[in-house]
């Protein structure tokens, strides 16, 4: 599969990994864009009510995944991928595998190096989940497409 990242969003994406990151914690979010073009125009950062971090361990609530994916439908986009950051390496980890959305098509990135992480979404690790299994897949590029950022949680989108 090849998917290209809006280059707007990478500047922000980098910011939240590394402010969390310098307190020894994970983070992350989901990157959406149009159903018909591969290219994610969307930040989908996870803050506040029902987003749990930890050093191995970022977790995201049910309900808001909902208003995710509820903001998802109503704006016409398609949630692409989940990205997330680690200490050190990109992988995935048992509780990612066995956690992460098991969704065919569905993509999950990774984010090396969470207290200086890198910039470029080539330097990261990205796998997509195809015939029950998660399998290693080339990383997006960079696009000169516009971008945004949003946050949620439980309450919603903002």
């Amino acid at each position: 599969m090849s998917f290209s990242i809006s280059s707007e969003i990478l500047d922000p994406l980098e910011d939240h990994v590394r402010c969390y990151g310098r307190i020894d914690v994970e983070s992350g979010g989901f990157l959406l864009g149009p159903y018909e073009s591969p290219t994610i125009t969307v930040l989908a950062l996870a803050e506040g009510v029902g987003v749990e971090r930890s050093r191995g361990c970022f977790r995201v609530s049910g309900r808001a995944i909902e208003r995710l994916f509820d903001f998802a439908d109503a704006q016409g986009l398609r949630v692409w991928a989940q990205v997330h950051a680690h200490p050190r390496e990109s992988f995935l980890s048992e509780t990612d595998e066995r956690d992460g959305f098991r969704v065919e098509g569905f993509l999950s990135g990774v984010i090396p190096n969470f207290a200086a992480p890198p910039r470029q979404p080539q330097q990261w690790r990205w796998w997509i989940f195809t015939d029950g299994t998660w399998q290693a897949v080339a990383a997006p590029s960079a696009a000169p497409a516009p971008g945004r950022v949003v946050t949620f949680d439980e309450a919603g989108v903002q």
